[in-house]
């Protein structure tokens, strides 16, 4: 099984697309969605999320959705609730959030990666494994990407060996 270390920095490399000065290092084709001073809140949450701050992001970031949004900001806004939702292992909630991100646009890879998150914590690695291929397709370079594609076959085989070793019940 990963480390929960390991685990911690592929949801943190992740989670933060939205945040403007991220976004002046990534090409549009990895991440088009910046959120700036129009929703001072959305900003306030993705920074505490990159804090490790996952509850009051989470927080803070609901409450700037409930502000008018246009709707790449709310799209990141979700995907980083997604996120900060899988940190917190509530993979339900986290996957409601990415699904709404996703809904509103599909060009952001890191939402691709966090739903990956989540899915490998349902334990539905097909899907994760669908879903960081389908943000490969986006940035195909990406080294965040890439690490999850090893996380999903990782955690895919500790399953595995996980279901074998269990003694079978009469």
């Amino acid at each position: 099984m990963l480390r929960r270390s390991h685990w911690h920095a592929l949801l943190t490399t992740a989670l933060f697309a939205t945040t403007a000065a991220a976004a002046d290092q990534l090409s549009a084709a990895q991440s088009a969605t910046v959120i700036g001073p129009t929703n001072q809140l959305l900003a306030d949450g993705s920074d505490a999320l990159e804090a490790g701050k996952f509850e009051e992001g989470v927080r803070l970031t609901l409450a700037g959705l409930d502000q008018p949004n246009n709707t790449l900001d709310e799209a990141a806004g979700h995907s980083n609730i997604c996120a900060g939702y899988a940190a917190l292992k509530r993979w339900s909630e986290a996957l409601e959030h990415c699904n709404r991100a996703l809904e509103l646009n599909r060009n952001n890879w890191r939402t691709f990666n966090n739903r990956a998150a989540v899915f490998v914590g349902l334990k539905q690695f097909d899907l994760a494994m669908a879903d960081v291929n389908a943000g490969l397709e986006l940035a195909p370079r990406s080294r965040t990407l890439q690490l999850s594609r090893d996380v999903v076959k990782q955690h895919r085989q500790a399953a595995l060996r996980d279901r074998w070793r269990k003694p079978k019940r009469a």
